[in-house]
């Protein structure tokens, strides 16, 4: 947990989880559909179904709100990313990077009012603090695919002559690119992404881990 995000009070962690899941759940839906700047914390109230002014015993103000929903968005990424990485953990490296694909596309069909806060974290000035959020978003990739790659190298997966951040950045660079392809077809470059079906979706996953896979592997 960054310590510099402001944290939920103590009368938000101490209601039923229910109560604070169902908060959330309207919440991260109003952020997602609305942005920061036009979400409606009275929408929040009405629709969580809690006394008006309640939620500002539970949250400093909006910013904080927002950044707690921006935490748990985090939370669940990783916990993704850790569940796709341990199911494939003897594969070679490209084998585990295929299986996190898999996963960011699953988790953006089993969680799009998230990926949705995410892509108004890269794109939209008014998001609070965006410049750290981003920043903490870029640490991700060398937080998880840093290991994996400097694992692969040893095994011999990997060509040395390309450095560990280099390769981390061309990865994560062709693996976000694809996501937000396949989330939102206007930022598509003409691959049809968004509306492939399953064996051309599975297609298009191998066809871009055998490019990274030539481009990295020893010659």
């Amino acid at each position: 947990m960054n310590a510099s995000l402001p944290q939920p009070k103590n009368t938000f962690r101490n209601l039923p989880p229910e109560k604070q899941e169902r908060i959330i759940a309207v919440a991260l839906a109003e952020f997602a559909a609305s942005g920061y700047r036009s979400a409606s914390l009275n929408n929040v109230v009405k629709r969580s179904e809690i006394a008006k002014g309640s939620l500002y015993q539970y949250f400093a103000n909006k910013e904080a709100l927002f950044l707690h929903i921006f935490e748990r968005f985090t939370e669940v990424v990783k916990a993704v990313t850790r569940e796709a990485v341990a199911s494939v953990a003897a594969a070679d490296f490209f084998a585990q990077l295929e299986a996190i694909l898999f996963a960011g596309i699953r988790f953006i069909d089993e969680h799009p009012d998230y990926f949705q806060i995410y892509l108004r974290v890269l794109f939209e000035q008014e998001v609070p603090q965006r410049e750290a959020l981003v920043a903490r978003l870029r640490l991700f990739p060398l937080e998880y695919l840093g290991p994996l790659y400097a694992a692969g190298q040893r095994r011999g997966d990997i060509r040395t002559d390309v450095a560990p951040a280099t390769a981390v950045f061309i990865v994560d660079a062709t693996l976000e690119r694809f996501l937000q392809a396949y989330a939102r077809p206007y930022l598509d470059s003409g691959l049809g992404l968004a509306a492939s079906d399953a064996q051309q979706l599975r297609m298009a996953v191998t066809t871009v881990i055998k490019v990274l896979r030539d481009g990295l592997s020893p010659r």
